[in-house]
């Protein structure tokens, strides 16, 4: 009975160690998920950069398509006034 004993005891000696590998395994990966993830979180924030320049790239070009548009509409005004002031000045005349 002696021997049954001894290997109860390095039995015993050894959960500790195994929990150890256990924990340890866990944590491996654990870190491995979060590498993808991190790798992932990566890849979209490249995409929503780029998504973001484009935007504003966009968003410049409307800018200046509005502003000419605002220009052609104050010259299309002082040609109707313009107009406008010669027909008057037809009429009294």
């Amino acid at each position: 009975m002696e021997k049954s004993s001894a290997v109860t005891v390095e039995v015993e000696a050894l959960r500790p160690l195994a929990r150890l590998e256990e924990r340890i395994v866990e944590t491996v990966e654990q870190l491995r998920a979060v590498r993808r993830e991190k790798a992932e979180a990566g890849k979209e924030a490249a995409g929503l950069r780029e998504r973001l320049g484009r935007s504003e790239q966009h968003g410049r070009q409307l800018a200046g398509e509005a502003e000419t548009l605002r220009r052609e509409r104050r010259q299309i005004l002082e040609r109707l006034e313009k107009l406008l002031a010669y027909v008057d000045s037809l009429r009294q005349g």
